[in-house]
C-alpha cells in the first residue's frame, strides 16, 4: 500500500504565521501554484481512495491535484488540524500577551494541556491514530490524504511506534508530499517530497 500525504497550500493565516485549525480558509495564490506542482508530480497515479479534511483549503488543493474531480472524495474530520480554540487566528506574542498562564501551560506540558475551548495533543493524536488504524484495513493500492501540517507529523509519529514525544523533530511545508508504504505489516516512510525545490 502506498499512502500520498499532501500538506494543503499555503493560506494567508500560514503567510502570517498564526495558531489556527479550525478557521476555514482559502489558498493564496501560492498556494495554488503548490497544489499545481503537487498535480504535476503525482498525476499518473491512480488513486482508489482519496482522503481529505473537513477544511475548505484541502478541498481547494485536492481539487487541483485530481483537476477537479471530486466525485472519489472521502471528508473525514479525523484528519483536520488541531483545535486551537481561543488561540486561533493569533501569533505567538499576541497568545502570550491575552492568555499568559494558558500559554505557560501550554509550553510546559504540550501533550495533555489544551487551549481554552481547544483540544490537547493526547486527544488530537488518537483521533489521528484511529483514522491511521482505518486506513491500514483497507485493501488499496495507492491513497492520497490531503490534510495538515500537525496531522502529517502525528503521523511519522505514529510510524514511529506512537512516539508523540518526536512531533516536534520533524517540519511539513506548504504542498510537501509525504510518501509512505505499507509492506509485510511494516509501515516506513518511503520519501518526503519539497516541491518548492524542485519544480
Amino acid at each position: 500500500m502506498n499512502l500520498y500525504f499532501v500538506r494543503h497550500g499555503e493560506t494567508e493565516a500560514n503567510n502570517k504565521k498564526l495558531y489556527y485549525g479550525k478557521i476555514d480558509e482559502d489558498l493564496t495564490h501560492k498556494g495554488i501554484s503548490q497544489a499545481k506542482k503537487a498535480s504535476i508530480m503525482l498525476k499518473k497515479i491512480e488513486f482508489d481512495s482519496i482522503f481529505l479534511s473537513t477544511k475548505k483549503r484541502s478541498l481547494q488543493t485536492a481539487s487541483i491535484i485530481v483537476n477537479g474531480n471530486a466525485k472519489r472524495f472521502i471528508v473525514d474530520n479525523r484528519i483536520d488540524e488541531m483545535d486551537m480554540g481561543k488561540f486561533e487566528g493569533k501569533n505567538y506574542k499576541d497568545i502570550e500577551k491575552l492568555y499568559p498562564e494558558e500559554w505557560k501551560n501550554w509550553c510546559n506540558d504540550w501533550k495533555n494541556a489544551s487551549p481554552p475551548d481547544g483540544e490537547s495533543y493526547t486527544q488530537f493524536y488518537l483521533r489521528v491514530k484511529e483514522f491511521m488504524d482505518y486506513l491500514l484495513t483497507l485493501k488499496n493500492e495507492n491513497i492520497l490524504v490531503v490534510t495538515h501540517a500537525g496531522v502529517i507529523k502525528s503521523i511519522y509519529c505514529y510510524v514511529l511506534n506512537n512516539n508523540v514525544d518526536l512531533f516536534w523533530k520533524f517540519a511539513s511545508q506548504n504542498g510537501d508530499i509525504s510518501i509512505i508504504k505499507y509492506e509485510y505489516n511494516n509501515l516506513y516512510i518511503d520519501s518526503i517530497i519539497h516541491l518548492d525545490n524542485i519544480l
